[in-house]
């Protein structure tokens, strides 16, 4: 927005020069150029300028925004006062360093950005820097429904490419889980995976295929229904087990309390 108001001022500045050049003395007209020039790098530059401005100046939370994620999001509703405000301001910041592209439809519903984002912020909200801001994945795509890919051939519903820094994600199966139906949370899982690539330094406690069956006993996960609702075989224990436990985390320090401690260490929750 701030960007737009400074392309106005400059826009009428230069109009105003031009004509003054052309109707009253040609000598004007060099002096439009440091204004085009400033128009041309603002152009260029406008996330930039954006951003530095909305961490001088953070923006306010839509109250849209606050409507839908009291409604839906247990993990907001269990904050208090400070905390909601923490949540909104990094939710709003996380939303504008990302790049939304759909692949149906000219743009991202602002709904479903906010879902996505919140499963990002949620992930990261105990830690105190700028971790919650994914900069090591910044580009999402969203498909309307299961998609193939060149390196799965085969329809399904989230891939991390971590070497492009992309998220793609069917929107169908996230929005349904987040409105409270049974679906694994790809969302999460998918920023969990991220954020692991991203932190090579930090090391999960390890899940191995003795673990499912608890899994699926004490938190519905078995691995074929994991597997159903990512779209994809082999889905990682360990990436799965921290899903669950950014979840139910009182219910996984009854079961794993060993794991769930190196868990609470990492994201300091």
């Amino acid at each position: 927005m701030v960007s737009k108001i400074i392309a106005l001022v400059l826009g009428f500045i230069l109009v105003i020069l031009l004509f003054l050049a052309y109707k009253v003395d040609a000598a004007i007209a060099p002096w439009a150029a440091p204004f085009f020039v400033g128009l041309v790098l603002l152009y260029m530059f406008s996330p930039q300028v954006e951003w530095w401005w909305a961490r001088r100046y953070p923006p306010k939370p839509k109250p849209a925004e606050i409507k839908f994620l009291n409604k839906y999001f247990t993990f907001f509703q269990n904050l208090n006062g400070p905390e909601k405000d923490k949540f909104l301001l990094r939710l709003t910041y996380f939303n504008m360093a990302h790049e939304y592209t759909a692949k149906v439809g000219d743009r991202v519903p602002s709904p479903l950005k906010t879902i996505i984002g919140a499963e990002a912020v949620r992930m990261t909200f105990g830690m105190d820097d700028d971790t919650y801001l994914m900069t090591s994945h910044e580009r999402i795509v969203i498909y309307p429904h299961p998609f193939p890919t060149p390196r799965h051939k085969r329809l399904h519903h989230a891939e991390v490419h971590h070497e492009d820094g992309v998220l793609i994600f069917a929107s169908e199966p996230i929005v349904r889980q987040f409105y409270g139906e049974t679906i694994f949370n790809i969302a999460l899982y998918s920023w969990i995976s991220a954020f692991r690539h991203a932190r090579p330094d930090i090391v999960f406690p390890r899940f191995a295929a003795d673990d499912w069956p608890l899994l699926a006993q004490k938190f519905f996960t078995p691995k074929a229904w994991v597997e159903a609702s990512i779209g994809l075989p082999d889905p990682d224990p360990d990436i799965v087990a921290a899903t669950v436990y950014l979840q139910q985390p009182d219910l996984f320090r009854q079961v794993f309390p060993g794991r769930a401690a190196q868990l609470k260490e990492i994201f300091k929750q």
